[in-house]
């Protein structure tokens, strides 16, 4: 009894083979695990600090003091040049106090400027490569010239002859032979005009825009704004169209004080403070741009700008009240960057920007108090990471190899089988789009992988199987799957074993013709197949 019930089991276990559970050929490699704090780079003043220390009773002078320490208020004013929209085509502006559409900002127009736009008015800006183009539409008409005279023409025969032209007076002094001989003594017959048709083809004389070869102006009166339907925004100052490939960079020249008004970097919700703190920053950040005569952009890599759409009684009191004012660093204009948050604790130049930055005495560490640091984590395989920023071997660790002076990392190092690679601490949180400079890593294990597919939920999952058998149920396969851990094969003959036991116990009870009835083509009283009767 126990040889046919041991080889019953090597038959069963042998047939059931190539339905186990494959073990999991490897497990995944470590990941690299980034927890930080903040928001942004982390230079120069912290928005979510300016905003906790203006609630704490700081003045906008001492949070800038604070922020920018050894800086102090001087007075300056400038027209500020941000680029607001590219278009891959045509540009619809809107006067909606009404102006002038230009081809210069003022000075001499070219034949058909300016167009003049009744307020609400609208024109069609265009650059078809070569020259730029303005069409009137709604409320906008052009500045018309006077058409040529119409040239004399040759009476019809029969009819009575034209009027002869008075002589021309004969010219005196030393030149008078030659100019005698240029000059025709009869008229000239005209030729009658040829008619154009066809379509696209205005009737003869009708200007229907203003054509020049340079860039377009949208000069509105006094201080009503430009619109631009597109994109929906609105603007102070005038907007200029210049080409970009076969559409139009719009670009708007502005005052500073109004430029201020439509920034949209802090809720006009914030306290008074750190209203006016934003400010005098930003106001700082466009004068210097303006005088080294450069083009802001109108976001985040720059200021975010928003014009009329997000003027506010709030935030244009706060640049009323600072009207002018800029932080200067020995008489010279002040760098004065800014971030969301700093996470608690402000950056050097070179933590947040890279390498090369210059080293300025008020862009120093500043801690201040936060109630939200702005916590954030990210995690991803380390071999990934490695891979991203060149690691050409298999990638075993990685470490913060060098710090700034508010701990920030400066250099990261990925070590492996093809030794040690350092990463500027700039291009790895900028290669990672991480949140913000202040963060720390380490790399960690993987958790355990799942050990192959699941077993069979029922024994009718298992192909040939006798059918006298199938009264037997199996244990439960999540129960199976968890005590086998890494020895399936062991665990799974035990079970069995067990289960050919009750099996037997069963088909002894049979009646013999019952039981032979229900059996394969392998005998189980033998090690050796037999052949069918």
């Amino acid at each position: 009894m126990p040889r046919r019930s041991l080889g019953a089991s090597a038959v069963l276990l042998v047939a059931l083979c190539p339905l186990a559970p494959q073990a999991a050929s490897a497990e995944p490699g470590p990941v690299l695990v980034i927890e930080g704090k903040g928001f942004g780079h982390g230079v120069g003043m912290a928005q979510d600090g300016a905003f906790a220390l203006a609630n704490g009773g700081y003045s906008a002078a001492r949070i800038l003091s604070h922020f920018y320490p050894g800086t102090a208020v001087a007075r300056r004013t400038a027209t500020v040049r941000v680029g607001v929209h590219e278009s891959a085509g045509p540009v619809v502006v809107v006067l909606p106090g009404g102006g002038e559409v230009r081809d210069a900002q003022s000075g001499a127009q070219s034949p058909g400027f300016p167009v003049t736009v009744a307020p609400g008015g609208s024109v069609r800006l265009a650059f078809d490569g070569a020259k730029y183009k303005a069409t009137p539409l709604s409320g906008a008409t052009l500045n018309r010239i006077a058409p040529p005279p119409v040239p004399a023409t040759v009476p019809a025969p029969g009819s009575a002859p034209a009027t002869p032209a008075p002589a021309i007076a004969p010219p005196t002094g030393l030149l008078d032979p030659l100019l005698q001989a240029l000059m025709p003594t009869t008229v000239p017959p005209a030729t009658a005009p040829q008619a154009l048709s066809g379509p696209g083809i205005a009737a003869p004389g009708i200007q229907t825009d203003a054509i020049s070869g340079r860039a377009l102006w949208a000069v509105p009166k006094g201080d009503s704004p430009v619109a631009l339907p597109g994109p929906g925004r609105s603007y102070r100052g005038t907007l200029s169209a210049t080409a970009a490939g076969p559409g139009l960079q719009l670009t708007n020249e502005v005052d500073v004080e109004q430029y201020v008004r439509g920034m949209g970097e802090v809720p006009a919700s914030w306290p008074a403070a750190a209203l006016q703190a934003q400010a005098i920053a930003a106001r700082t950040f466009a004068v210097r741009a303006a005088v080294a005569g450069k083009t802001l952009c109108d976001d985040q890599q720059c200021q975010v700008y928003i014009g009329v759409g997000n003027e506010h009684p709030a935030t244009n009191a706060a640049a009323t009240a600072t009207r002018g004012q800029v932080l200067t660093y020995q008489g010279a204009l002040a760098e004065t960057v800014y971030s969301a948050s700093a996470g608690g604790l402000s950056a050097t130049a070179e933590e947040g920007f890279g390498a090369g930055s210059p080293d300025l005495p008020y862009l120093q560490p500043v801690p201040y108090a936060v109630g939200d640091p702005q916590v954030w984590a990210m995690t991803l395989p380390l071999q990934d990471a490695g891979a991203r920023f060149g690691y050409r071997g298999d990638v075993t660790g990685a470490r913060v190899s060098r710090t700034g002076p508010s701990g920030r990392p400066l250099e990261i190092s990925f070590e492996g089988t093809e030794g040690t690679m350092a990463v500027d601490g700039h291009r790895f949180w900028a290669g990672l789009q991480l949140r913000s400079t202040l963060f720390t890593l380490r790399a960690e294990g993987a958790e355990p992988a799942v050990q192959g597919e699941p077993l069979a939920t029922s024994v009718a999952d298992i192909p040939s199987l006798p059918a006298g058998l199938a009264e037997v149920a199996l244990p439960d396969p999540g129960a199976v799957a968890e005590s086998l851990g890494r020895a399936p094969w062991v665990g799974l003959a035990v079970l069995l074993l067990a289960f050919w036991a009750t099996a037997a116990n069963r088909m002894r009870a049979r009646r013999p013709s019952a039981a032979s009835a229900s059996l394969p083509a392998v005998a189980l009283g033998d090690d050796t197949p037999t052949p069918t009767e």
